[in-house]
């Protein structure tokens, strides 16, 4: 894990981004490099940025903190922060790290910081300089050559890693797994699946084909999906 944890906090409510400033720079560690009032101000701070966690609110103004997660590309760790628990099932799609809900109780702050924490000292491991690696799945730790992997599908609080005879079933996260693959050989191309780009076969606007199998293409990878691609 990082010596210094670089957050945000985004609210456009002033006293709550008050209260999340005063409670992270109670902790060790971490260090708060911008407070933003929307998620346009934020979205901007990340493209030029480099942030391990994000505290987002959801209901800001023209653009919320979801469609905020819908755009950015680098996604942190987030931790949603909120006065309303309906948005709750939506924010889990996009893999954020918990949901508080204001105000916030120290208690569950501290679990939600305990979370984040495991999380990057897990994520901290790259197989980049690795041919193979291995992986606890199934029930059994196994060796898997990283050529054999085609595709890695999201599955809850799992992940689904395809390689062409058998699926295996790994507690990971999205993020945590494309942090650890080699960026030159793997791609994600979808908020639910990161390829093997030599596995694949062709290529329309929407889909991925890789075997018999259809992999969509979300709108905000598409771009760099095709800057990877080698045209003749």
């Amino acid at each position: 894990m990082a010596e210094i944890i670089k957050c945000i906090v985004v609210d456009d409510e002033e006293m709550a981004r008050k209260m999340m400033e005063h409670l992270i720079k109670r902790l060790d560690k971490w260090q708060l490099i911008a407070s933003c009032e929307n998620a346009m101000q934020a979205r901007d701070f990340l493209q030029k940025n480099k942030v391990d966690v994000l505290f987002l609110d959801i209901e800001m103004g023209e653009l919320s903190g979801l469609d905020l997660l819908k755009i950015i590309k680098v996604q942190p760790e987030v931790i949603i922060v909120s006065s309303k628990e309906k948005y709750a099932f939506d924010a889990f799609e996009f893999e954020v790290t918990d949901y508080l809900l204001k105000p916030v109780a120290l208690d569950r702050f501290m679990k939600a910081i305990e979370r984040v924490e495991s999380r990057l000292a897990r994520d901290e491991q790259n197989y980049a300089t690795s041919e193979s690696v291995f992986v606890k799945a199934n029930n059994q730790i196994m060796s898997i050559k990283l050529t054999d992997i085609q595709w890695v599908e999201a599955y809850g609080d799992y992940v689904n890693i395809y390689t062409e005879k058998d699926r295996l079933v790994i507690h990971s996260t999205m993020k945590g797994i494309e942090s650890k693959l080699p960026s030159d050989q793997f791609l994600r191309v979808h908020r639910s699946y990161i390829i093997r780009l030599d596995k694949i076969n062709s290529i329309d606007d929407t889909l991925i084909v890789i075997g018999k199998k259809l992999i969509p293409i979300g709108d905000s990878y598409k771009g760099d999906l095709m800057n990877r691609l080698k045209f003749l």
